[in-house]
């Protein structure tokens, strides 16, 4: 039907008929009821108009269709219905309850408030009064005060649902984790058959950093109701705490098909897993369906700023985290990749900034906090450095899994520390030398690594035996704590001066006979890495071509022989100085990591690396080396200088420009050069 022009609804047509049949507002009002009862809002919300419109004092009339307009999402038009259900009945809790319904509705919080506050005056035992107040509260960021509303909605009644399930939520943004942990189990036990409070249990347990009981809580909301999405996307972000990133995966894309119409934040957590599989395309892919869906989500944009910085794209990852921040501007992991990318591109100033930005932002949050010691560490500023630095473990991924007993805190007394192996081959080699820290003090101690790491690990301190297996440690066990590697540092020797100095390893004696045959034929021996871990999470502007090393193919007398293992080998067959590199053939290190490395260097004159796990067995062994770093380096190798405190052996030489390894190696061929005249 049109009138004029302009399309007439049918709801809007019955309005009318029914004004123009019954004078009875009554009469009206029920049929308006019962189109509600059959869903049919439309119809209803006319026919409440018309028993209005009929009986303009009539106080149910208003306050029904206030209801129904904020049934409907309609809260504009809900307020205007409830100011008059009001103002006809000043009195009246119920009407200034509709009338903050709808302000809330509309996003005014602190008016809503006053309304709630009104009813609650005018009726002080009205539940709804108060836990609606707590509602605005809530949205005020109030929360504190949130809670003290929901505790008196349930005062009035223990058992109110909606009270509880609130108070759950707002603990858990207070971080009182183990209050909403408790609310989350009354509500289990009030209603075991609803998959939403096992599903508020599965995320509390995540904050609090337990995700094999998450895991269980969101299986059994995924047996319970199979097709409810979000069961599937917790119990998600439970695998990915476990490191389970595979099957993390697969739960968040049953999440997202169960949806009829697919959330942009969980194609966003999808998107993270994808990248840490390092499935940058379909990562990408991701952001991009949420950022169609939602083009101002700045958490779709941060996340495709890192997927663009681990495709090496780190200009176009500013560009995507300054998209992000122009929405949201204290968004923290929007400033931590914009820090990182700024720190791919050599600009270090603007990278702290981003940094400082992102700690005042979330001073809590752990990546802004291991950032942040980074800076500190590379400073030299030990206390806060190492203080920040124990952060790494709520990191996802996290550098090492905690094992089911727990951490030890420095203090208590113990009868079997273990001490875990964490992150890199480079990170074991670094913070090995602290083991004898833990032997001096008499700790019984064992240090805990892979298996194929085991042979090296044994060498750093013999009186602190190596395993390979602790599943069969009980988590009751009396005086057992485990701690990891790096955490040695803050608790013994925060001051690295305080530690072993190099060289602290020793290569095996056989190992040093098996390869002494590289002395054979003289020449000034070079020992080459041009890639470390070769994982683009990690290795962003870390590693070489092997074709940047050509100035140093070029010196005469030299011999280039390469300490490279894996795929990165297979440079050499396409560099036009191939025939001027020695390799040494297979089955290097097959029994264990580094073994045979630690010998050739015994038979070394020089290493030349990039930042690897290379530079760090060589320092540790004591061997002279140079590391190729990157203008803006990892922590570790300090802001400037050419001296590493870590390792006095070793010469640091910079990019002067961000991803000039042509520069950079021409300078490392005259530093080879000079050594080769002096040696």
């Amino acid at each position: 039907m049109r009138r004029n022009g302009a399309p007439v609804t049918a709801a809007r047509q019955l309005s009318r008929v029914w004004s123009s049949m019954s004078s009875d507002p009554r009469a009206l009002l029920g049929q308006a009821s019962a189109l509600h009862r059959a869903g049919r809002m439309d119809e209803a919300i006319e026919a409440c108009r018309a028993a209005a419109k009929v009986a303009p004092g009539f106080l149910d009339a208003h306050r029904m269709l206030a209801f129904a307009l904020l049934q409907v999402g309609r809260a504009k038009e809900a307020v205007r219905a409830a100011q008059k259900a009001r103002d006809l009945a000043p009195r009246d809790p119920n009407s200034h309850l509709l009338v903050g319904a709808g302000l809330l509705g509309q996003g005014d919080a602190a008016k809503a408030l006053a309304a709630f506050d009104e009813a609650a005056k005018l009726a002080p035992n009205l539940l709804e009064a108060h836990f609606q107040a707590g509602n605005a509260l809530a949205a005020l960021g109030r929360f504190p005060a949130a809670i003290e509303r929901y505790n008196r909605a349930l005062a009035l009644d223990p058992r109110s649902v909606e009270a509880l399930t609130n108070r759950a939520t707002t603990y858990a943004r207070l971080a009182r984790h183990a209050e909403a942990l408790a609310d989350c189990e009354r509500l289990i036990e009030m209603q075991p058959w609803s998959p939403l409070h096992l599903v508020a249990k599965a995320s509390t347990l995540l904050e609090m950093g337990e995700p094999v009981p998450a895991l269980a809580a969101a299986e059994a909301a995924m047996a319970a109701a199979p097709t409810f999405a979000e069961a599937f996307h917790v119990a998600g972000q439970a695998k990915a705490a476990l490191m389970d990133i595979s099957g993390a995966i697969d739960l968040m894309t049953q999440a997202l098909a169960l949806e009829p119409q697919p959330r942009p934040t969980v194609r966003v957590h999808l998107a993270r897993l994808l990248r840490m599989e390092e499935r940058f395309a379909e990562a990408r892919r991701q952001c991009d369906l949420a950022l169609a869906d939602q083009p101002r989500l700045a958490p779709a944009l941060a996340e495709r700023a890192e997927v663009r910085r681990a495709e090496g794209d780190s200009a176009a990852a500013v560009r995507d985290a300054d998209a992000a921040i122009a929405i949201a501007r204290d968004f923290t992991p929007a400033l931590l990749v914009r820090a990182a990318a700024l720190a791919d591109l050599g600009r270090p100033d603007e990278m702290r900034t981003a940094i400082s930005r992102a700690l005042r932002a979330a001073p809590r949050d752990p990546a802004a906090l291991v950032a942040k010691s980074a800076l500190d560490l590379a400073r030299g500023e030990w206390a806060a450095g190492w203080l920040g630095y124990e952060q790494r473990e709520n990191l996802l991924p996290p550098p090492f899994l905690p094992p089911a007993f727990p951490r030890w805190d420095g203090v208590a007394p113990v009868q079997d520390l273990v001490i875990l192996a964490e992150q890199g081959i480079g990170d074991v080699l670094q913070f090995g030398r602290l083991l004898s820290l833990a032997a001096d003090r008499g700790l019984p101690a064992r240090f805990h690594a892979r298996p194929a790491l085991a042979p090296l690990a044994a060498l750093l301190e013999p009186r602190i035996p190596v395993v390979t297996d602790i599943s069969g440690i009980a988590a009751d066990a009396p005086g057992t704590f485990w701690l990891p590697l790096a955490s040695l540092a803050k608790l013994f020797a925060p001051d690295p001066a305080m530690w072993p100095v190099a060289p602290y390893l020793t290569a095996p004696a056989e190992r040093v006979a098996k390869w002494a045959h590289l002395r054979e034929g003289g020449g000034f021996r070079v020992g080459i890495n041009w890639q470390g871990n070769p994982s683009r999470l990690i290795d962003v502007g870390r590693s070489a071509p092997l074709a940047a090393f050509a100035p140093l193919a070029d010196l005469p007398g030299v011999r280039l022989i390469s300490l490279q293992h894996g795929a990165a080998a297979e440079q050499i067959a396409s560099v036009p100085f191939a025939d001027r590199i020695e390799t040494l053939g297979e089955g290097v290190d097959a029994d264990g990591i580094f073994l045979d490395r630690a010998g050739i260097l015994a038979h070394l004159d020089l290493v030349v690396t990039t930042d690897t796990s290379t530079a760090h067995l060589a320092g540790a062994l004591g061997r002279p080396g140079l590391v190729a770093l990157r203008a803006v380096p990892d922590w570790r190798w300090g802001e400037s200088g050419e001296h590493s405190l870590f390792y006095p052996s070793l010469r640091l030489m910079r990019q002067e420009t961000a991803g000039d390894w042509t520069g950079l190696f021409t300078r490392i061929a005259a530093a080879v050069k000079q050594t080769m005249a002096t040696a």
